[in-house]
């Protein structure tokens, strides 16, 4: 085995260990055991994981990427805490890209695709935990979005989606918007399975909206 074997070899390794460390500290934030606006430090971090500094830094960068940290120069991260505006700008956004995916997917859908996004529904009807309730509600839009086939676009509607998810948490656990959720859901299907591209993108849009109307209503500082 030569040097730079040796060093691919290493680069993987530490890549893996990054991603799993990136998923741990995701998963704190989604949860709230990390707060919005805590500020992390590098080294605290390393240590408490068990890995090196380098691996710390690389999976703060991937996060700050992903917008769940905010870099600060000569300050370290902080944990991002999401703004009204910013949950505006991401509502918006969402709603355009994910419309565009499912306008993409509906003429490529087998019944196969709408089959498993029917088991994921029954799935949804009987669930209690709002982690089951998150997890089965983005399968089941990833699922109609899947044949669209087109991957730079889902990526950018999956990271869309992951910085909506801590809030998403709670307007479900603090609303009845979740009942109203389900039955579009159940109607975004049934639209998908006609075929009927333009009224399913329509109610989409709405249904993304009307979520994101919630978070941004108990964003507010006169709301919050």
């Amino acid at each position: 085995m030569n040097t730079t074997d040796i060093t691919l070899r290493d680069a993987v390794v530490a890549r893996s260990t990054s991603a799993v460390l990136l998923d741990a500290l995701r998963e704190e934030i989604l949860h709230g055991r990390l707060q919005p606006g805590e500020r992390l430090m590098q080294d605290a971090v390393a240590t408490r994981f068990g890995v090196s500094q380098t691996v710390a830094r690389e999976a703060f960068r991937d996060l700050v990427q992903e917008g769940f940290l905010v870099a600060e120069p000569r300050r370290g991260v902080r944990v991002a805490t999401l703004s009204a505006e910013e949950a505006d700008e991401i509502t918006q956004l969402r709603g355009h890209l994910e419309a565009q995916a499912l306008a993409w997917a509906i003429p490529r859908m087998t019944p196969e695709v709408t089959d498993a996004a029917e088991k994921i529904l029954k799935e949804l009807d009987d669930v209690r935990s709002v982690d089951q309730t998150i997890l089965l509600n983005a399968r089941f839009h990833r699922t109609l979005y899947a044949p669209a086939a087109r991957p730079r676009t889902l990526a950018m509607v999956e990271t869309l989606r992951l910085s909506f998810e801590r809030y998403l948490r709670f307007t479900w656990e603090a609303t009845d918007h979740l009942g109203r959720s389900q039955e579009e859901h159940w109607q975004l299907l049934e639209l998908c399975r006609k075929g009927a591209v333009e009224p399913a993108c329509a109610l989409l849009r709405e249904h993304i909206l009307a979520t994101g109307a919630k978070l941004i209503e108990s964003l507010r500082p006169d709301t919050a």
